[in-house]
């Protein structure tokens, strides 16, 4: 049995919203955009509902924690920000309520309006497929530090919502259009540079309850640990508002599996511990599932170390229960 807290699905409502608001955007972001629209509109594991589920037996996965990589993020129109909003909720909540045994819900916000992400949260939170939510690495051109937002990490704290941090735009796209650099490494400076602004500004020592998810094993910060430590010993910005070193914060996350290097699980696994890995897999972004599966078996984990990995600590943190179990 599995669990899988990395996957995504699209509707052809929402496609044509984002081909409605970047298809004229010749800005770095809005011709990356503009690639993303044309993947989705031709790929069919991106929007069918059925062949996701037909996939998820394959791969023995018996649920999926559904989130939405969230252009709408990058919109500074509020009205136009709240319409990506509803789409990108109503299409990953239906196949929810269709199918509660197969999918959860990590709820799509509009950070960078406050208080449309606190309304959001309070027209679909209550959805008992509902499990978190999922934030961009920033946010109307913002960083996730920024003060605005923290009357909304404070909601997510209240509730018990824990946060998947995924990229969508990485500073410096416009160096990474060449080569598709955005997806192989750009998004991974995006999420390490998000995480690490929010733990050295004290997000997490604001808000102690708060749980995040790092995707794609935590970018680069496990490579990068030692360096942020030293940056915390040596500029008084990155230590005047935590009471601990910056490595107590991110042990704190959850971490998913999608890698495909079997030295960097075991790094991971090493550093954070086998309790805050979570199975992932990036569908219907990834589809080297096989070859995934094949790394974590090389690990060579004991039964109840799988177990953890593969369901039980996404559970645990999510809330999930199970009926019956495959």
């Amino acid at each position: 049995m599995r669990i899988d807290v990395h996957a995504h699905l699209f509707s052809k409502a929402y496609i044509e919203a984002l081909r409605h608001v970047f298809g004229n955007d010749n800005s770095p972001a809005g011709q990356d955009a503009q690639r993303l629209i044309k993947w989705m509109s031709t790929d069919p594991r991106m929007t069918h509902v059925e062949g996701r589920l037909q996939e998820m037996e394959k791969w023995g996965i018996e649920m999926q924690v559904l989130s939405v990589p969230f252009h709408g993020a990058l919109v500074q129109d509020r009205a136009a920000a709240g319409e990506l909003t509803q789409l990108a909720n109503e299409m990953i909540v239906q196949p929810a309520r269709d199918y509660p045994d197969r999918f959860r819900v990590l709820l799509t916000l509009p950070l960078q309006f406050p208080e449309l992400a606190v309304e959001t949260l309070d027209r679909f939170a209550q959805e008992p497929t509902v499990v978190g939510v999922a934030l961009m690495g920033s946010a109307g051109g913002r960083p996730l530090n920024d003060a605005a937002f923290m009357p909304v990490y404070a909601e997510l704290e209240r509730r018990g919502l824990p946060f998947l941090l995924h990229p969508i735009s990485p500073p410096g796209l416009d160096c990474m259009l060449e080569l598709n650099l955005a997806n192989v490494v750009g998004f991974m400076f995006e999420t390490t540079l998000a995480a690490t602004r929010l733990v050295l500004a004290g997000v997490f020592e604001r808000y102690p309850k708060l749980q995040m998810i790092f995707p794609h094993l935590g970018g680069l910060a496990p490579y990068l640990m030692g360096r942020i430590q030293w940056g915390y010993e040596r500029f008084p910005a990155c230590n005047e508002n935590l009471s601990a070193p910056p490595e107590v914060y991110f042990k704190r996350f959850y971490y998913d599996t999608v890698c495909r290097n079997v030295p960097a699980l075991r790094m991971a696994l090493s550093m954070f511990g086998v309790e805050h890995v979570l199975f992932g897999t990036d569908i219907p972004f990834r589809e080297d599932i096989d070859l995934q599966l094949q790394d974590l078996a090389a690990l060579k984990l004991s039964d109840a170390e799988r177990q953890a990995i593969d369901f039980g600590n996404a559970a645990r943190l999510l809330g999930i229960e199970f009926k019956s179990s495959k």
